[in-house]
């Protein structure tokens, strides 16, 4: 039987480039004993050539998460300080089912799974939210939605867990510059869309186009999360990433309907509305 004596922690969804890759590098680099997992263990090879340990664990599979439970056990001792429920913040994701099924069905099972590990060392649950869970971005309604009932359970997981000395995490994480896009199939809106007379200014929203270049880098993300973390009175609601700001003061101060008048701006709503009207007066 392995055992540490150092902190544990368990990073999902740990694949090269992405913001669990740079979590695992981070927390390794502060001395943790770091478990970095993913579906495929070929995705996170660079991570165990670091010295790190790797586990295959597919967040959407009930015996994978049992099997992964009990090499943590075995490794560990039968401890974890910190679970990152990261999973879903870079994968591929092309309906609403499977996107809830990573995003939220899977963030509820894993840390159910690894909850007595986490009571043992009386640890910290650390789930990686969005702002796209605040602001309503056109076309990803399925995704926001998504990361909304993450920011959500999240607040509610740090009162049930509670009475057991494990706290709850929320990053509201902003735009970071990992392979999310790029790891997308090109966005095509259906051809029976009812928005097609606009594809021209819709697809290229739907592919990320104005927030690759907002964001902030995987390691800076990482550096934040992981420091915030350690921390023996962590903040509990951090917000993290390009963008964060202005999310959070119009989501803070403004009016229950701010975002219709920001968002439509933001993304040209007013252009698209004109093409789809000329559309139907041609018709």
């Amino acid at each position: 039987m392995t055992k540490t004596s150092r902190k544990t922690v368990l990073i999902t969804g740990t694949s090269e480039g992405g913001i669990g890759d740079a979590l695992a590098r981070e927390f390794h680099r502060q001395g943790l004993f770091v478990i970095a997992t993913a579906r495929n263990l070929a995705k996170i090879q660079h991570l165990k050539d670091l010295g790190l340990e790797v586990l295959a664990l597919d967040v959407v599979d009930h015996a994978s998460i049992q099997d992964a439970v009990k090499s943590v056990e075995t490794l560990t001792g039968g401890k974890l300080d910190i679970l990152i429920n990261n999973s879903g913040s870079d994968s591929e994701v092309d309906i609403a089912k499977k996107m809830f099924d990573v995003n939220v069905f899977a963030l509820i099972e894993v840390t159910k799974a690894f909850a007595p590990l986490l009571i043992a060392s009386k640890g910290k649950v650390v789930n990686i939210g969005s702002i796209a869970g605040i602001i309503p971005l056109p076309w990803a309604g399925y995704y926001d939605a998504s990361k909304a009932a993450v920011n959500h359970l999240t607040r509610a997981l740090r009162i049930e867990l509670a009475p057991f000395g494990v706290d709850a995490i929320n990053i509201t994480a902003g735009v970071i510059k990992t392979k999310f896009f790029d790891n997308l199939n090109t966005p095509r809106l259906p051809a029976n869309s009812l928005y097609a007379p606009a594809k021209d200014l819709i697809e290229p929203v739907m592919a990320g186009e104005g927030l690759k270049d907002a964001g902030i880098e995987p390691e800076v993300f990482a550096t934040a999360v992981v420091k915030n973390a350690l921390k023996s009175n962590s903040t509990k609601d951090l917000w993290v990433g390009g963008n964060t700001f202005i999310v959070w003061f119009a989501s803070t101060f403004g009016w229950a309907t701010i975002w219709d008048v920001i968002v439509p701006k933001l993304f040209k709503i007013a252009e698209v509305t004109k093409k789809i009207q000329a559309a139907g007066k041609s018709n």
